[in-house]
């Protein structure tokens, strides 16, 4: 709670005033009860026939006391509603800002349900907690205490009375909390509401993702059986602790709101005893019945607040994870051969590369094979500072990537990549990303060189259409992928990273960006995964990279003449390309 309550101090004053206006709005509650207590005594010791005025006074003092009542109430949750959207900004700013700085490993082990939950839900009910449940709580508090107070002062015998349902409703409420019937403390019950909802958005998510491969295969929800199971635990964990706790809740509803139960029976034999007057008994059936209504919302928001704290408890987790080190002055280098020194890199204490050398010449074209879960983009993403490595040193020009900083890195590289995420912003924002003073005309010209202007041009708004997840237009892989090639020309860096980026394009729109390509590549330094090995046989260099290990390093001709890995996947590669269904097979699978 520390980290959020070091936020919650920006807002200090709002919360103070908040507090102080819903308490005073509170005190201000019972005034036109005691005004009606003063008002039947006055009658019952003057007569029917006494001067109206001192009453007329008094119902003055009441309607003031109501309005002024509605303007402290009502100015407490303008504060309250002030510091709460203050805090939602703030939080999320930070949340935002935070994991811009992380690794790329806090992605891969963490889903997208579980930090949209976060981000939305978890930080929602922050500032549902302080907008409103705050001032409730205080009402929810004073009023009772207060309350008490002007009772015991009139009668200590029937504000006992009125008192007693409160320990007894205590009682039941901390059976309720301890977990009695369920074996569960309410702690744990709200951690484990959290986790099952969390499984429940992530693998919603993971449905929806998956939905074109579901209606290939003719699925069903039925049949994705995670998200079934997730929602189904779910509800029974809804159902198991509304049926534990439900008891506890009523009878200490039931005993608190209904607690003239004591008090009557009081003031009926101390009115006939002659103890007390009837003012005093209506006073008492006005506020002593309903002298803890407020305090069951208040129990009910102290309940809440578990699930409210238990997500910060989540919020903080994300806070706390541990950014990429950064530079007081990050260095920019002056040439830009990249030099890979004994990289090692663990993941989840385990080696997914050891021992990488390699040195990558300025303006070179350096291509990186091998098989399937090799290593290949994990090398790449160290390169581009997706994580630091575990051991040893990547350098650009001679300077050391984490003495570039991010700053320094992005302003170097650029990155084209199989999985192309755009924005939920217009095609031009996603092409410029963040590059300001950047013109119409050097966008399009990005564009053309991509081979995406013509169908820039064909969407509703062209240049100006939203797209991204919640665009107007949702685009195809090989769309995003040109669009993204132009973020890169757009930029132009000295050094260029992809990832077999013309893998979703078709024959057409192949051999438009392999041109594209190479008018990018001319003076960069390009490094380059390749999964068709056709594409690189002019590279400078290739590195054939295995279970995290560079095995072989050499021109295409070279790698060929040693018949090891390379030439056994050149020879698959090859085959492939001119493997085609025969006529046979056709008109067979026709029939």
């Amino acid at each position: 709670m520390e980290l959020l309550l070091e936020i919650v101090k920006k807002k200090k004053l709002e919360f103070l005033l908040s507090v102080t206006l819903a308490a005073l709005g509170s005190v201000l509650y019972i005034v036109p009860y005691v005004i009606i207590f003063y008002i039947i005594r006055y009658y019952l010791e003057s007569g029917i026939n006494a001067p109206a005025e001192p009453v007329i006074q008094m119902l003055v003092y009441g309607l003031v006391a109501i309005v002024l009542r509605y303007i402290l109430v009502t100015s407490s949750f303008v504060f309250s509603h002030i510091a709460a959207f203050d805090l939602l900004y703030i939080i999320r700013k930070c949340l935002t800002e935070h994991i811009g700085t992380l690794p790329m490993g806090f992605w891969t082990s963490n889903n997208t349900g579980r930090i949209r939950k976060v981000i939305q839900e978890d930080v929602e009910t922050i500032e549902n907690f302080v907008a409103h449940h705050i001032p409730d709580m205080v009402s929810g508090l004073v009023l009772p205490i207060v309350t008490l107070i002007l009772l015991f002062t009139v009668d200590w015998r029937l504000a006992l009375a009125a008192a007693l349902p409160l320990p007894i409703g205590l009682v039941l409420v901390k059976m309720m909390w301890s977990g009695a019937g369920s074996g569960q403390k309410r702690r744990e019950a709200f951690k484990e509401y959290h986790d099952s909802l969390e499984k429940m958005n992530s693998t919603s998510v993971e449905y929806v993702q998956g939905m074109p491969a579901v209606k290939v295969f003719n699925q069903t929800l039925d049949s994705f059986k995670r998200l079934k199971k997730s929602v189904i635990d779910y509800r029974k964990f809804v159902l198991r602790i509304s049926k534990t706790s439900s008891p506890y809740w009523a009878g200490f509803s039931a005993i608190v709101i209904g607690g003239g139960i004591f008090v009557i029976p009081a003031g009926i034999y101390l009115l006939q005893t002659g103890q007390i007057d009837v003012a005093t008994m209506i006073l008492f059936l006005l506020l002593g019945l309903g002298c803890f209504c407020e305090f069951v919302p208040f129990i009910t928001i102290v309940s809440h607040s578990e699930y409210i704290f238990e997500g910060t408890k989540r919020i903080e987790s994300i806070l706390a994870e541990e950014s990429l080190p950064e530079p007081d002055l990050p260095l920019l280098p002056t040439t830009h051969d990249i030099r890979l020194d004994n990289v090692s890199f663990q993941y989840h204490e385990t080696d997914v590369l050891s021992n990488i050398n390699a040195s990558i010449p300025e303006g070179s074209f350096t291509a990186i094979v091998g098989p399937s879960g090799a290593g290949k983009t994990t090398l790449v993403n160290l390169m581009a500072r997706m994580w630091d490595v575990s051991c040893g040193e990547i350098r650009i020009g001679g300077v050391g990537l984490q003495e570039m900083g991010t700053y320094g890195v992005n302003k170097t590289v650029g990155t084209v990549f199989q999985e192309v995420q755009m924005l939920t912003d217009t095609v031009r924002e996603n092409i410029r990303m963040g590059k300001d003073g950047v013109s119409q005309e050097s966008i399009e010209k990005a564009a053309m060189a991509a081979a995406c202007h013509d169908f820039i041009l064909s969407l509703p708004k062209g240049y100006d259409t939203v797209i991204g997840e919640g665009g107007e237009v949702h685009l195809s892989g090989g769309e995003k992928q040109r669009i993204a090639l132009a973020r890169v020309i757009l930029k132009d860096p000295p050094i260029i990273l992809l990832d077999e980026a013309s893998s979703y394009a078709d024959a057409e729109n192949e051999t438009r960006m392999q041109e594209a390509f190479s008018r990018l590549m001319t003076g960069k330094t390009v490094v380059v995964i390749a999964h068709r090995l056709s594409t690189i046989v002019n590279a400078d260099s290739i590195l054939v990279v295995n279970k995290g290990k560079i095995v072989e390093q050499g021109t295409h001709e070279q790698l060929l003449e040693k018949h090891k890995l390379y030439y056994s996947m050149w020879k698959a590669h090859t085959k492939a390309r001119h493997w085609k269904l025969s006529e046979e097979v056709v008109l067979s699978e026709a029939r």
